[in-house]
């Protein structure tokens, strides 16, 4: 992996020579940035942030990004990003994206460094609030939870965009790389919770990492069809919160990953002020504790439509109905129920309504709610008595964006 990220900077880096770059002047060089604070209350269940039943303002994002030309065909640039979310993030900052970007043609370009995961067709700019309508993402597809494996990762892509004439066109990327988890990571924290509390996360390793995109636009206006495939492999470390069987506490054990993968199918549909779109999402995860329990393997299934209407320049709604289910041979709970645990934890269905008001072309305010059934990406770490099947999630966010 490091041998082919090399090759790819020494490609960038020939660019750059042959391409004989002049000096960047300061009017080259542009930046933009955003800075947001919102609001979380849940009338039952902590989500998202681990407070959000008393009501929490720890949600906010802010990000700096600085690019230039150097080419009419290399491009380089970067963004560092930090947010806050319950207790995840807590106001970190960390290095979001950096790469350079050679457009060779228009069906073949080059990136090379942190990029952005091409992950459905909101994932690359799921961090600027002010590019979406709505606060909250469908989580079915696009889990918080899941966040820091599939917004970026350390490595190398191809891209391009095939003109198809009469049947519109063409666009794809390919990308091979790596990523680092953090102990304190929204991943972490999964682990925690999917263990009940009996582990504890203490290192992860992440192998190599495939990702294939495409996007059709099609010859019918406003219409375009994605699809999304990617697979990693990674382990963890945990140690163990409490005495299991002979194990006392404390106890270290390897949790292997030998294959994740992830596929998603996209559509979205633009007639001027309306935009229609669904997505769906089928996460495919092979588990094992080395040396105490075989492989087992779960797949998980979400999906989602969306409709949101621009009335004024000022003024736009959007819904969205959104269906997850934590294991697809499972989806009404009773295996759930057989272990002693709630049903509802096997699934989650939000149909959220959002009101979006650009009270100029900086400042971006929004309200929503989220009308709830089940629990399924509920986190158990944050509700150690338990959880109900139907709540209410209320969220605000104002964003300033230069």
């Amino acid at each position: 992996m490091k041998r082919v990220f090399c090759i790819a900077m020494a490609i960038l880096f020939g660019c750059i020579f042959l391409e004989r770059v002049h000096a960047i002047e300061t009017g080259d060089i542009r930046i933009h940035g955003f800075v947001s604070q919102g609001y979380l209350e849940s009338d039952k269940n902590n989500y998202l942030a681990n407070d959000s039943s008393e009501g929490s303002f720890h949600f906010y994002e802010m990000g700096i990004n600085v690019s230039t030309d150097l080419t009419d065909d290399l491009h380089m640039g970067m963004q560092f990003f930090s947010y806050d979310l319950g207790d995840l993030g807590n106001n970190k900052v960390i290095l979001d994206w950096a790469f350079g970007d050679y457009r060779w043609r228009d069906w073949l370009g080059l990136r090379a460094g942190r990029l952005k995961i091409p992950y459905g067709f909101y994932n690359e700019t799921r961090d600027v609030d002010s590019l979406r309508t709505n606060i909250i993402l469908p989580q079915s597809v696009y889990n918080e939870t899941m966040r820091d494996s599939t917004l970026g990762l350390q490595g190398i892509g191809i891209y391009g965009n095939i003109h198809l004439h009469s049947l519109g066109s063409l666009s794809y990327e390919f990308q091979v790389g790596t990523l680092s988890i953090e102990e304190d990571s929204s991943s972490a924290k999964l682990t925690n919770s999917m263990s009940g509390g009996l582990f504890e996360a203490e290192s992860f390793s992440v192998g190599e990492i495939y990702v294939a995109d495409s996007q059709w636009e099609t010859p019918f206006e406003g219409l375009r069809i994605g699809g999304t495939f990617a697979t990693m492999s990674s382990g963890s470390e945990v140690k163990t919160t409490e005495a299991i069987g002979p194990l006392p506490a404390g106890t270290s054990l390897d949790v292997n990953y030998p294959e994740i993968t992830y596929t998603i199918f996209s559509i979205e549909q633009t007639w001027d002020n309306l935009i229609l779109a669904t997505e769906y999402l089928r996460r495919k995860l092979v588990s094992e504790v080395i040396n105490i329990s075989p492989k087992t393997t779960v797949e998980f299934e979400g999906y989602y439509v969306s409709a949101s209407y621009r009335f004024t320049h000022w003024f736009e709604l959007g819904t969205y109905y959104s269906i997850f289910y934590n294991n697809i041979d499972d989806k009404d709970g009773s295996d759930l129920e057989a272990q002693g645990l709630p049903d509802h934890g096997a699934w989650i269905k939000d149909f959220a309504l959002t009101a979006c008001f650009d009270m100029n072309e900086h400042w971006v305010f929004k309200i929503e709610g989220h009308l709830m059934d089940g629990t399924a990406l509920v986190m158990e770490v944050d509700n150690p008595d338990g959880t109900d099947r139907d709540w209410f999630l209320f969220a605000s966010k104002i964003t300033y964006s230069f």
